[in-house]
């Protein structure tokens, strides 16, 4: 058997969560599905443990695949319950500032944090964090922390597993040869418990509205090439809703010949917010560059936000990184 890519978790961060009898579990604002299904699956762990479990998102639930999760999660957590002193799980956050306006209240209760980002900085005691860049999903964190409580995979959870550990990898395809037999065997439990990737799948992409698509062939059709056709920045304007637009952006321009990253600029009326997809065989360092910004993720895939500044001047900076960086490879 291959040798696993997740360390142990440590006993401090186990016996913690053993020995809680409440637990606030929360993840980053402007949700994605690992950060939701991570939050799902942990809640479902620590609600078989018979723990009280408040589930937390401050949101926006945008994206039309998630919107239906939005009833689950509470805005804010109740005084009454903060006064219990639960333990916080904090899910998908590299930095104490992407939990939003609900973390704010919760600053002084203690906390583990798991993550599978690979910028970021240390925001809990030592002991009681759980990262792993090498992972390519929060939820296969979960599992792991999962096992090490002892507590039995059921349906329910593995579903909730599974849909967070596909939507990060863009269903395998941003899935590293180093993670995939480790990740996959752990699929085939998920699976083993009675889920259907096809079923899955398709419940996760039906039901786009022609809209959508037509914004995202767009997107596609305005995107520009530059620096020799290594780098494609595409932008999608403020009049376009979010909906699921980016994944079929990224998965359409990183097949072109040629290129090495893809940049998205979302024109959020107060903010650009930027995201950054690389080859896996380019060696660019996306999270990095993306830190240099304020933001952070994983080396093939990040994001970033900037203020003031026009559509011109954004692509006129993030083209001078990126034909810097490509020139360190």
């Amino acid at each position: 058997m291959e040798r696993s890519i997740f360390p142990e978790c440590s006993g401090k961060l186990i016996r913690s969560i053993e020995q809680s009898e409440a637990a606030i579990v929360i993840a980053h604002r402007n949700p994605d599905g690992d950060a939701l299904y991570s939050s799902l699956a942990m809640a479902r762990i620590l609600t078989q443990m018979g723990k009280s479990v408040c589930l937390v998102n401050e949101g926006p639930f945008l994206r039309d695949d998630i919107k239906a999760l939005e009833p689950l999660f509470s805005k804010e957590v109740e005084s009454g319950f903060i006064a219990r002193k639960p333990l916080v799980i904090v899910l998908d956050c590299s930095t104490p500032d992407r939990p939003g306006i609900p973390f704010e209240a919760l600053m002084d209760l203690p906390r583990v944090v798991i993550d599978h980002h690979s910028s970021g900085v240390p925001f809990t005691e030592s002991g009681m964090s759980y990262i792993v860049p090498a992972s390519p999903s929060t939820t296969m964190l979960v599992d792991v922390v999962r096992e090490s409580l002892g507590v039995a995979l059921d349906r329910t959870t593995a579903d909730y597993l599974y849909r967070g550990f596909v939507t990060d990898t863009g269903f395998y395809h941003f899935l590293s040869s180093e993670a995939a037999p480790e990740c996959l065997r752990r699929a085939a439990a998920f699976t083993e418990c009675g889920i259907s990737p096809y079923e899955i799948y398709d419940e996760m992409h039906d039901g786009r509205k022609l809209s959508d698509i037509k914004d995202t062939a767009r997107i596609i059709a305005e995107a520009e090439a530059v620096l020799d056709g290594r780098l494609i920045i595409a932008v999608q304007g403020i009049e376009m809703k979010d909906g699921r637009l980016s994944d079929g952006v990224y998965a359409s321009l990183l097949e072109t010949e040629g290129v090495k990253a893809v940049i998205l600029i979302k024109d959020k009326g107060d903010a650009m917010e930027i995201g950054f997809r690389s080859k896996n065989r380019s060696g660019l360092d996306v999270g990095a560059i993306a830190a240099r910004l304020g933001g952070g993720g994983h080396s093939k895939a990040a994001g970033a936000s900037v203020k003031d500044m026009k559509i011109d001047q954004v692509k006129a900076m993030l083209i001078a990184m990126m034909e810097e960086a490509m020139a360190a490879e």
